[in-house]
Order: structure tokens, then sequence, then C-alpha cells
């Protein structure tokens, strides 16, 4: 199947370094002013390494090299949380602490701030301090630092219970994540919503789940072997879609993705009721399908 140019995802250097703006329909484009600044502020530092380099002052070398390193450092946590942000796709049944991409970019910024006004300059401590807050406040003000996200909540009083619910929803939850990783990498918009609204239900039967811990029985299979058999077929597509073009693979894929989201939306309504034969026996029939139309 041939590709539209609007389709093609490919990214220039100033894409690179600004990072793409998510367009309507999921299309990559546009550009972030902002998001260039953080690389091209520690310039003045790389200038003065190049300077100490042919002055022959290997403490002002090392100084200024170390300080333009953790710039841009800096800078690239900084976009890199921003497109996070921007699609948070962070285990959100995962209690323990991580920083945020972004965050750990602000505050390298202002421990960069600090050091290359101490070291490279030669501010003392108390200035340098006051330099690294300033630095903290306009990266604040400028992109603005990440909000923790306070995991989801298991609705059970019994603590083994739920921590068993949570281990379950963690791993599933990664498999939803997985799924969109690999649609990123398809050119094709329709199979990218598709799959977007897949992934969608997905963390709607998680939460429902979350909810009412004591359909995790009924839904077990649908986690651990369901989840992990359309994160394979994904993601195998995805690979084989990179180095070649098939009508009939690109046909068969957006069968089962409909089938897919089909189950799902079964899947959902079935888990507000006591019967699970039915379920389990189109998760089978889905499972078959897969493998026909060879997507496995």
């Amino acid at each position: 199947m041939s590709k539209r140019p609007e389709d093609r995802r490919t990214l220039g250097l100033k894409e690179i370094l600004l990072g793409p703006r998510p367009m309507p329909g999921g299309i990559v484009g546009g550009l972030r002013p902002k998001g260039l600044l953080l690389f091209v502020l520690p310039l003045p530092l790389l200038l003065a390494a190049l300077t100490a380099l042919a002055t022959g002052k290997p403490s002002a070398l090392l100084a200024c090299g170390v300080g333009f390193t953790l710039f841009l450092i800096a800078a690239w946590l900084t976009r890199l949380g921003s497109l996070v942000q921007e699609r948070p796709r962070e285990n959100r049944f995962n209690r323990s602490l991580r920083l945020s991409p972004k965050n750990a970019g602000g505050m390298l910024v202002g421990v960069a701030t600090g050091f290359s006004a101490l070291f490279a300059v030669g501010h003392g401590v108390a200035t340098s301090a006051a330099f690294a807050v300033v630095a903290l406040l306009a990266f604040h003000l400028l992109y603005g630092f990440q909000a923790p996200r306070r995991p989801v909540a298991i609705a059970s009083d019994d603590k083994a219970q739920a921590k068993v619910v949570e281990a379950a929803l963690r791993d599933a939850e990664r498999h939803l994540s997985a799924i969109e990783h690999a649609a990123d990498a398809l050119s094709d918009r329709a199979l990218r919503d598709s799959l977007g609204r897949i992934a969608e239900q997905g963390r709607g039967i998680l939460r429902q789940i979350a909810d009412k811990p004591g359909t995790l029985r009924r839904a077990r299979k649908f986690l651990t072997v369901y989840l992990d058999g359309v994160r394979e077929v994904t993601q195998g597509y995805a690979k084989t879609h990179q180095v070649a073009d098939s009508a009939q693979l690109d046909r068969n894929f957006r069968e089962v993705l409909t089938s897919i989201e089909g189950v799902f939306d079964e899947q959902r309504r079935k888990l507000l009721e006591t019967d699970v034969l039915d379920l389990d026996v189109q998760i089978e029939v889905l499972k078959k399908q897969i493998e026909h139309e060879g997507l496995r």
C-alpha cells in the first residue's frame, strides 16, 4: 500500500532539537521556538571552552565543557519530558516514586547554572547559588514543572487482594503502553487512531477492575493472555511495516483491529456480569483469527 506524503512521519534536524508538535489527527508537525532555547543558552560556554582550549587553560576548559554538557542533558530531558507530558503513558498503578524527565531537566538546569557560575565564571558560592535559584524560577515560568501523578487506588480493604490486583493492572498497562509506542511507528493515521481507541478502551477496563477488584478473576485471561497477544501482533506489524508494504497484510491488520475493538467493548460489558464463558470463547475465536490472518 502506497503511503500518502502527508502520512509520512519524518523529522528534520530542527524537529529533533525542538520536538514535534502534535496536530489534529495525530500528525506531527510545527515547531516550538521555546524548545530551542535550552539548546541555545549554553552556546557561550562552548565558545568559552574553545577559547580555553586555544589559550591552554585546562581548568577553564573542563569547567566550561562540563557546564555545557549539563545544559545539553537538561535540554534533552526537558524536551523528552514535554512530549511525555503531552501524551502521558506512565504506569498509573505503580506506587514507586519516579522523577519525571521534565522535572529532572529543570533541576539539572539549576545545577548547570550554579556549576557554571561557580567554576566557569568564577562567582562566589552564594552568588552561584542565587543564579541557580533564578534559573529554576525561570524554568518554572517558561516550561513549568510537572506535578507528580498519584497512582490509581485499588478499591479494596484487603491489602493482600489490593496488592495482587495492583500487580496485575501494572503489567497490563505495560502492554497498553507498548501498543501505543508501536502505533507511533505507523504511518497510517487510521491505524494509529484505531490503536489509540483500543488503548483508551483498555485503560477503561483497568480502571473498572481497580474500582471493583473482585472482577479480576473474570478478567484474568483478558489481562494475561489477550493483551499480551494484541501487543505482540501490533509490535510485529509495526516492525514488518517499516521494511515492507503489503496490501494484504494491511487489510488483515485492519480487520483484526476492528475485532479487537469489539472484544474490548464486550469485555467492559461482561465485567459487569457473571458469565465469563461467552467472553472466553470470543477471545479464543479472535486468537484464531489473528493466527489465520498471518499476523502472529
